[in-house]
């Protein structure tokens, strides 16, 4: 009997394990993959370049600016002839202005803003009363050896002869003045020899106490890439009497105008290169003898007709000047201001008579 309930109570046991469900188990390993689903990004803004803000610029030349300009101009009488060739210095200047004399030639005015890293200038000639006015239009002494007596050598000016006042100018001071003996002993006639330097210049000047720096604008208007609605001027010739002509040819690889004179391409003796402009102006005016029928005067205050060139293109433009102390202004036929492309300046002032051809 005993035997039967043992055997009984362990078939209760069986069936109650068989019927139990089993516990769910946690699994024992991480996943090993990442989700295949890349996080979302929030999408950026492209990137737009935009042109630099010039806040100031040169007044001579239109170049870019940190800060307003202030420092002293300086104007050099420099000898034209054929003979006297080459120049030195003047592709370092700012504005060359070429403006013809006694004897139907012609003489320049280098305009400087900057003297220090410039060597020889010259060779230096005698000031005439149109170079005196123009010099005076942006507050310069007026660098020259001798004048037309009575008249440019007594600081005069203009169809009324008028007295500059309180000149400024270096009349040849043997200081600051020297005579290049190699250029003469090769040939070159006395008159040929006369030169300067940047260094001399700027203690000269200091001496002189005309050290007065400025940050006038001095009329002139800049900006970079000018086009011009003009007529096409790849070629400019400037007629002067007895045959002088400077011409003027545009090169599209550079931008800039190279400069033939006397028949040869125009070099600086300091540096060996050729002498090139951004702009180029002609600027026409009354001309005429004075009584003692040599030297030409001309009328440099008040407003004529001339010609801008830029970039290959001209158009007829306007300039003006209210009074000896005021600066040289330009428009365009329509009244609109004319405005420069950064970079040097040609200008020439003659007769309203004089040709100018261009294509």
């Amino acid at each position: 009997m005993k035997r039967i309930l043992v055997l009984l109570l362990v078939l209760c046991m069986l069936l109650c394990a068989c019927g139990k469900r089993p516990e769910p188990t946690e699994p024992t390993t991480e996943p090993t993959t990442e989700p295949t689903t890349a996080p979302t990004t929030e999408p950026t803004e492209p990137t737009v370049e935009t042109e630099p803000v010039v806040l100031y610029r040169h007044p001579l030349t239109g170049s870019p600016l940190e800060s307003p300009w202030e420092g002293q101009i300086v104007a050099v009488m420099i000898n034209n002839l054929k003979k006297a060739m080459p120049q030195k210095g003047i592709s370092q200047a700012d504005i060359l202005y070429e403006i013809e004399v006694e004897g139907d030639i012609t003489r320049c005015l280098a305009v400087f803003s900057d003297l220090s890293n410039v060597a020889e200038i010259g060779p230096i000639r005698s000031a005439r009363t149109a170079f005196n006015s123009v010099a005076v239009s942006y507050d310069a002494p007026l660098i020259h050896c001798g004048g037309s007596p009575g008249l440019a050598l007594a600081g005069r000016y203009g169809e009324s002869y008028d007295r500059i006042e309180n000149w400024e100018h270096i009349d040849a001071d043997s200081k600051y003045f020297f005579r290049d003996l190699d250029r003469y002993n090769s040939g070159y006639a006395w008159e040929h020899t006369l030169f300067t330097s940047g260094e001399k210049l700027q203690a000269a000047i200091e001496a002189y106490g005309y050290y007065t720096p400025t940050d006038k604008t001095f009329g002139l208007e800049f900006e970079d890439d000018v086009v011009l609605a003009g007529e096409k001027a790849e070629t400019i010739t400037v007629k002067f009497k007895a045959g002088k002509k400077t011409v003027l040819t545009y090169d599209a690889s550079t931008g800039l105008y190279d400069v033939n004179i006397h028949g040869m391409e125009h070099i600086d003796g300091n540096t060996g290169e050729a002498v090139t402009f951004k702009n180029v102006l002609v600027l026409y005016t009354k001309q005429w003898y004075h009584s003692d029928g040599m030297h030409k005067l001309y009328e440099t205050i008040g407003s004529g007709e001339g010609y801008a060139a830029i970039n290959g293109q001209i158009v007829p433009i306007l300039w003006n000047r209210e009074s000896l102390r005021s600066p040289y202004t330009y428009t365009l036929a329509d009244g609109t201001p004319l405005v420069l492309e950064t970079g040097t300046t040609y200008a020439a002032i003659v007769g309203i008579k004089h040709d100018i051809s261009y294509q």
